[in-house]
């Protein structure tokens, strides 16, 4: 019984992130200053690149391409940019974690001095994504939010699902606490 008692507060505490994101706002209205792709996952940068052409963001920014990344070899098969527009295609290697790609966000934010910019990541990693973004932006920078559907609803990946919410609730938590303390 007390077995079971632990197992459903472990639950219900990484259950606690996702539903608060429930409320984070999807992109609407004009144009953001520009779209940040937070690399590591299943089609985020596919739909990533899918909202900039559609004009959702003016600038897009690949965060955690990995130190090497070339432009041709990450963006979705068969994608071509006009040599007008790759100069508001930016491709950034030096981060590796979630909390590294906020601070290498708030570089391209701060210095441009956006208003507005959409968070692409995946539907399980928004929570601590958005959690990151919106310690270490201005508060005055709104941050919208795409999730991108996870390979983990394909039929036969269910056995990622326990280890893709419950792992990424309890990294939520800890982002939370670490980040209380900054």
């Amino acid at each position: 019984m007390a077995l079971a008692a632990l197992i459903l507060l472990l639950a219900a505490g990484t259950a606690i992130p996702y539903v608060l994101a429930r409320g984070l706002p999807a992109p609407s209205g004009s144009a953001a200053d520009a779209i940040l792709v937070l690399t590591g996952g299943e089609n985020r940068i596919t739909e990533g690149f899918r909202a900039w052409k559609e004009g959702r963001g003016r600038e897009l920014f690949i965060l955690g391409a990995g130190r090497d990344a070339k432009l041709a070899n990450i963006l979705p098969a068969g994608t071509e940019i006009s040599p007008s527009d790759l100069p508001r295609v930016h491709v950034e290697g030096w981060s590796q974690n979630t909390l590294e790609n906020a601070f290498s966000a708030k570089s391209a934010v701060v210095s441009r001095a956006y208003k507005k910019v959409i968070l692409v990541t995946s539907d399980y990693h928004v929570p601590r994504a958005h959690l990151a973004l919106r310690a270490v932006l201005p508060p005055t920078v709104a941050i919208p939010v795409i999730p991108v559907k996870s390979d983990w609803r394909r039929k036969g990946a269910w056995h990622r699902l326990p280890r893709l919410f419950l792992l990424e609730g309890w990294k939520y938590w800890g982002y939370r606490l670490f980040l209380l303390w900054e």
